[in-house]
């Protein structure tokens, strides 16, 4: 079953970029109630790699046209330094949606943005969308149920 998935994004010069992201009038139908200052995240796709030395690749996340859309792309323009909490929620056993996973980028910029705009006529099942990829200087995961947790550093962070 897949996951629900959010952001938090802040950066040193925009401060929350995902403030109001999660709301009405930033997502509509889409609105995330209790995560109002949250990127509501389609995907997240993440890839690390060992030959002599760890090999990490940007973290990529795919989300809708929101309120930070602009704010991503200033950030980018101007390779804002970003901290980005991605949490993680499955179904509970009691039901209901629990947190039970955490990644957090530390150091991080915006490498790269990939804005998709369907057109009703042909793509009348899609809306429009954004991938986002982050490199950062430190990759954090938590395990929040399990209670297990560890970090690695992007040794050549371009930064």
């Amino acid at each position: 079953m897949a996951n629900i998935i959010y952001l938090s994004l802040n950066g040193d010069k925009q401060g929350l970029i995902s403030a109001g992201c999660s709301t009405m009038a930033s997502i509509g139908n889409l609105h995330q109630s209790g995560h109002e200052d949250e990127i509501f995240v389609y995907e997240l796709n993440t890839s690390v790699m060992r030959e002599d030395n760890v090999s990490f690749y940007p973290l990529q996340i795919r989300k809708p046209i929101d309120k930070s859309t602009p704010l991503i792309f200033q950030s980018l323009g101007d390779k804002e330094i970003l901290t980005c909490e991605l949490s993680l929620y499955r179904t509970a056993m009691a039901g209901g949606n629990e947190l039970y996973f955490k990644i957090r980028l530390l150091g991080g910029i915006i490498s790269g943005i990939n804005a998709v705009y369907p057109n009703s006529l042909t793509h009348n099942d899609l809306q429009p969308s954004e991938s986002v990829s982050f490199k950062f200087n430190t990759i954090e995961w938590e395990h929040v149920a399990a209670r297990t947790s560890s970090y690695l550093f992007w040794q050549d962070a371009a930064m």
